[in-house]
């Protein structure tokens, strides 16, 4: 018996399985496949929140308040707590997802005016 183990593949005896080499060579520019020429980038210039995050604030506020007060009210169980949420975010927030797309529009709408 040999104790002495010689290797499969003698140009690449660290890796014996690939006798191909660990494919970690240099490929040709054939092989590369050409990028695409346009590159959109978005960019935001201020910090202020979208229209979506205030829409979504005017909607989760009120169904958070009524979750608060809903202990109080003695509504029963959990089903009558969540109808109670559920009444507050449209009955009160939805209105306010309005007021706030309205003022954005007008925000926006102002801004086009002072460009020129």
């Amino acid at each position: 018996m040999n104790a002495v183990k010689s290797p499969e593949n003698p140009e690449n005896p660290e890796n014996p399985e690939n006798p191909e080499g660990s494919g970690t060579e240099d490929r040709t520019t054939d092989d590369v496949e050409p990028e695409s020429e346009v590159t959109s980038l978005y960019v935001r210039r201020r910090r202020t929140p979208t229209l979506g995050f205030w829409v979504a604030v005017a909607i989760v506020v009120p169904a958070v308040a009524a979750l608060l007060v809903a202990p109080f009210l003695e509504l029963g169980d959990l089903g009558g707590v969540l109808n109670f949420m559920l009444v507050a975010a449209v009955i009160v927030g939805l209105p306010l997802a309005a007021i706030a797309a309205l003022a954005d529009a007008m925000r926006h709408r102002g801004e086009k005016h002072r460009r020129r």
